[in-house]
Order: C-alpha cells, then sequence, then structure tokens
C-alpha cells in the first residue's frame, strides 16, 4: 500500500476498504504504456482455453437434470441449462474466469506492471480510490496485432452477458447505454476516475459473442450480416457447430494505447499524461496510428459511441448521467 490512505482511520478505512476493494476486482486498470515490448501472440492458446470450457458447458448441457430423472421426461435442448453453464466457465460475478486465468498463467506471454511503476502511481485515494486501495494491474496481452488487458477478457464475457440480456429485451441502444452507465460509475470514473472506450468496445463484442451462441437475433453492429450460431440442437443435444476465435472480436480498438482513456480531473489527466510521456519517450495517446475507416467499417455509426477520436481529455460522465436522471424523475 502505497500509504495515500493514511488520512482515515479505523473502522471507516475497513468500511471503505470493503465496498471499494469488492468494485476494484471488477473494475481492473491497465498500463498500456509502461514497458511495452514485441510479445508472443495470445490467440492460439487462449482460442484453446475458450474451445475447452465451452466444450464442457456443452457436456454438462446435456447431461440429464435431477428433474427429469424424477420425471422420466426426455430432456431436449435446454437453453437455460446451456447458457448457465457458459456463464459459470466464462463469466464471473466480481472478475471474468479468462481474465483470473491470464493474470495468473504462466503459459502466457505477458507484461506484469507493478503499480508503483506504473501510469497510475500518482494518483490519490480521493481521486482513484479503487485503485489506490487494490494496487492491482492487469497484465497486457497480445492478440493477433493488438495490445490489450486482461480485463477486457473479463468485461468481454461479464459485461457482454449483461448486454446481451439488455439486447435481448430491448434492443442495441439499451445496452449501450447501460455499459455507459456502469462505465461512468461502479466500474469505472466514479470508482477508478477512469472512463475506457476499450473496456465499452470489449463489452459490445462480448454482446456479439453470447448472440451468437444461438443466433437468435442479428449481430448487433451489422444488422445485415448473418450470424453462424456456435451452438446448436442436433438430435436433441447440444452440438458445438463451429469453434470460437478471438480474431472475430478483437481490434485496435480494444488497445487503451490506441483507444484513449478519459479521465474524471483535470488532475488525473495530468498526473496520467505526465507518466505516459515518461515512459514513451514524449508520446502520448494515442500511440498508435488508428485506422478508422476500418473500423468505421466494423461498427458503423456506433463507433463514436465506443472510440475516443478526441484523445484524453477530462469529462464527467457520472455527473452528466446525474443530472439526466433527476431531469426525468422531474418531468
Amino acid at each position: 500500500m502505497s500509504g495515500k490512505c493514511k488520512s482515515f482511520s479505523g473502522p471507516l478505512l475497513g468500511l471503505l476498504a470493503g465496498l471499494f476493494t469488492s468494485l476494484a476486482v471488477h473494475a481492473a486498470e491497465v498500463d498500456s504504456f509502461t514497458g511495452r515490448h514485441p510479445l508472443r501472440d495470445s490467440v492460439p492458446f487462449l482460442n484453446q482455453v475458450v474451445n475447452v470450457w465451452m466444450e464442457e458447458a456443452v457436456i454438462e448441457a446435456n447431461e440429464p437434470s435431477l428433474l427429469a430423472d424424477l420425471t422420466g421426461e426426455k430432456q431436449v435442448c435446454d437453453e437455460e441449462r446451456l447458457f448457465s453453464a457458459l456463464q459459470d466457465r466464462l463469466a464471473g460475478y466480481l472478475i471474468g474466469q479468462l481474465e483470473s486465468f491470464a493474470d495468473k498463467s504462466t503459459a502466457l506471454d505477458s507484461i506484469r506492471t507493478p503499480f508503483d511503476r506504473s501510469i497510475y502511481r500518482d494518483f490519490d485515494f480521493s481521486e482513484s480510490p479503487t485503485v489506490i486501495l487494490t494496487e492491482q494491474l492487469a497484465v497486457l496481452l497480445r492478440m493477433g496485432g493488438v495490445y490489450l488487458g486482461s480485463d477486457k477478457l473479463g468485461h468481454f464475457f461479464t459485461e457482454g452477458h449483461s448486454y446481451y440480456r439488455r439486447y435481448l429485451e430491448k434492443d442495441t441502444s439499451s445496452a449501450l447505454e447501460y455499459g455507459e452507465l456502469m462505465e461512468s460509475t461502479f466500474y469505472g470514473e466514479l470508482t477508478t476516475g477512469i472512463f475506457s472506450y476499450a473496456d465499452l468496445v470489449a463489452n459490445l463484442n462480448g454482446l456479439r459473442f453470447w448472440n451468437s451462441i444461438l443466433a437468435k437475433k442479428p449481430d448487433p453492429i451489422d444488422t445485415g450480416h448473418e450470424v453462424k450460431p456456435l451452438i446448436g440442437c442436433v438430435q436433441g443435444k447440444w452440438r458445438r457447430l463451429r469453434p470460437f476465435d478471438w480474431k472475430e472480436y478483437v481490434d485496435s480498438a480494444w488497445d487503451e494505447a490506441v483507444n484513449c482513456n478519459v479521465y474524471g480531473s483535470n488532475s488525473l489527466l495530468v498526473k496520467a499524461s505526465h507518466r505516459i510521456r515518461e515512459v514513451t519517450g514524449g508520446r502520448d495517446c494515442p500511440l498508435l496510428p488508428v485506422d478508422r475507416s476500418k473500423l468505421e467499417k466494423k461498427y458503423g455509426p456506433l463507433l463514436p459511441l465506443v472510440f475516443n477520436e478526441q484523445g484524453p481529455r477530462v469529462v464527467h460522465s457520472f455527473d452528466r448521467l446525474l443530472k439526466e436522471y433527476w431531469n426525468e424523475i422531474l418531468r
């Protein structure tokens, strides 16, 4: 612990630590700049992991349920059991299973930056409570040609599933509004002082993944594109129809050194920008050129909602959302 919480003491610090640490587990940040160097591609290995877990989920979903045993009824492709089994292996309540796996794995080539050497080292508790309390950062991986934090794997499966539920009930806009709310409050700006557009991109692509399990609705970013289901019901049993591949989802917008963060205060912006320039030899975010046409082709009119073209700046999303909430109540 850096000692930046010394002004708090006793029971108060304990309560605050319990609250913010539980949120911080789910709101890990990544330093996409410090010590950035060539890495081996993690896609082949992580593809294998996800495909094994999906196959295990299919096998579990096909097992006879206790109710079927009692009633003697034949069980035929229970969607609820399938999604429950997939969630158990891929998603998580506080942290995604694959995110946790990647953080601990020695088989993956990754960059692990200690907090006291990171671009967040100058943040204060009052500005970024969850980051300061845990001082834990996600590892940095390379997937294809893209560098991204292991936290994005958690966003993809966990927040992606939350998006998917809202997409089923309503539409893409409902899912995106939920994501902005979470990134502005508990999983971002309110607790860390950081609003990550790269998190929103991972969430949206996670929605695409969960939607492609059974392909019940059009692709949320390309409604004219036919979605090929990953799993189907064949002769009364779930069966995987095609393998999962990260290359269908990951693009340069997942990289926080390309899709730049925005900050909840000018102080945080100044501190982070100073450290970014320090570790990159005077360069700023975006660190790499952006192929906007490629991103626009993929995301279309949704691109401005998940990609920050203005670069690092101060934004008060939480304040704006709070005002919108009260205006709605007072109507």
